[in-house]
């Protein structure tokens, strides 16, 4: 029998990716906030782990352009800039293009009515003035139109980028007439996918990330000043 001395699991791994993991969503939802210096003490006691994963964990994130490393200070937490925010959006914009142009000949009756049913809730969170939930569903919204695409490739691009706008989508959506505009807008997307229309589709698709990429600018604006 082949030597599986290699392929043995190391539960260190896990550690690292959960330590990664974990880092790197309490940057990109707020949760640290900008400019807070990270310091490899603090951290690997809240994790409770030594400091080689968080040390991994933080040179991982800067590979990503979320942390920042200072000579004889550490690391700290990168804020996103307005070029940013435009080149993320835009390229969310292509994207998710492409996948409405996959998904309007193969979108299943199932994935239809999820996304109908999504617009429905939808509806019924703002009315309610749920607005916390407008962040799941909004997101729920464009994970079943990204996995209607049959493109893994697609949905986890779109996803990432997503990920990277998210604590600003979380502040948008807890204004009544942007989650409003939202769900409009993800009607229109539905109505023209339901018709086949591809040109109709495509446009709605367009005209709704730049309408995000509005809201997000003003937001990011008036945070600024």
């Amino acid at each position: 029998m082949q030597n599986l001395r290699y392929f043995k699991i190391r539960p260190t791994n896990t550690i690292r990716e959960r330590v990664y993991t974990q880092l790197r969503k309490a940057v990109l939802s707020g949760k640290i906030p900008t400019n807070e210096r990270l310091v490899e003490g603090q951290l690997a006691l809240q994790l409770g782990t030594s400091r080689t994963p968080i040390r991994e964990a933080l040179h991982k994130l800067e590979l990503e352009n979320l942390v920042s490393s200072i000579p004889r200070v550490g690391y700290i937490v990168k804020g996103l800039s307005e070029e940013d925010i435009n080149d993320i959006c835009e390229i969310r914009s292509v994207i998710e293009g492409l996948a409405v142009r996959r998904a309007i000949s193969q979108i299943t009756e199932k994935n239809l009515e999820r996304l109908r049913k999504n617009i429905e809730q939808s509806q019924q969170a703002i009315l309610q003035e749920r607005l916390e939930k407008m962040v799941v569903l909004d997101t729920e919204f464009h994970d079943i139109l990204c996995h209607s695409s049959g493109s893994k490739r697609i949905h986890e691009l779109s996803q990432s980028l997503r990920e990277y706008m998210f604590k600003f989508r979380v502040e948008c959506l807890r204004t009544p007439a942007i989650a409003s505009k939202a769900v409009i807008a993800h009607e229109r997307i539905y109505r023209a996918i339901c018709e086949r229309d591809l040109i109709q589709a495509q446009k709605s698709v367009d005209d709704h990330l730049r309408e995000v990429r509005g809201d997000i600018v003003n937001y990011y604006r008036s945070t600024e000043k």
